[in-house]
């Protein structure tokens, strides 16, 4: 018993424990998250879940580094990382999660494989190298073809994919993903499921999902539902693992 707790501490990687996020607006106070518990272990594939309003994506930033807890602490690889300095925490953040959102925020005067190198240029890549990753990168997503056009003019699954890229460029262990078919056709939608699947399964990274889309509840190996700001139910079914 004893060495199976030890394993279990050993694979986990994030970690957060005990988390309030309150919001001020005016004399109001809006609890967005409310003792919230949980543990992420190496190449879990975690799906989340919940109405709007419920908190996650606020969850989502508190482990991203970008929304400081009201109280309670984010531990990643050993690290409390809101013991950081903003930018120790940003540059950790950088090397360490792939962010895909559901709008990608180009930035408009590069085109798609600059778009896709910006993340190592920002980690002190030298631009020559970063374009190779990212030309790399795109090529494994399946879509270095069009890595010289602007974003902007890409589909909307062109578009996504090349968030993905953005995300996986500085080979990051962990992917964090919020909506990102939100925007997508149900054919572009299971393309890009299948795609965070396979980067599970293949290349072995854990992800953490939060989708509206009842299909893809049961893709991963973890499902988390959450309600008021709470994780009211954590169920593994390990369906990604079978």
């Amino acid at each position: 018993m004893a060495e199976q707790e030890i394993k279990h501490k050993h694979d986990t990687i994030i970690e957060a424990r005990n988390v309030f996020k309150d919001f001020f607006v005016g004399k109001h106070t809006i609890n967005a998250l409310a003792d919230v518990s949980l543990e992420v272990r190496a190449q879990d594939f975690i799906v989340v879940f919940g109405p709007s309003g419920c908190g996650k994506s606020t969850l989502l930033n508190v482990l991203l580094g970008l929304d400081q807890p009201t109280a309670g602490e984010v531990i990643i690889r050993d690290t409390k990382i809101y013991d950081l300095s903003d930018d120790a925490r940003a540059k950790f953040r950088v090397k360490k999660i792939g962010m895909v959102y559901q709008m990608s925020n180009w930035i408009k005067s590069l085109n798609m494989v600059e778009n896709v190198a910006f993340p190592l240029i920002v980690a002190g890549t030298k631009e020559s190298h970063a374009i190779k990753v990212a030309h790399r990168t795109l090529e494994e997503i399946g879509i270095d073809d069009l890595s010289k056009q602007p974003p902007t003019q890409l589909s909307g699954g062109e578009q996504q994919r090349a968030g993905v890229a953005r995300a996986l460029v500085t080979n990051p262990h962990i992917i964090i993903a919020d909506e990102p078919t939100g925007n997508l056709d149900s054919t572009c939608s299971d393309e890009i499921m299948s795609l965070f699947f396979s980067l599970n399964k293949v290349k072995k990274k854990t992800i953490i999902l939060v989708t509206h889309n009842q299909s893809y509840w049961d893709i991963g190996t973890e499902r988390i539902e959450m309600k008021d700001g709470r994780i009211i139910k954590d169920t593994a079914h390990g369906l990604a693992g079978s």
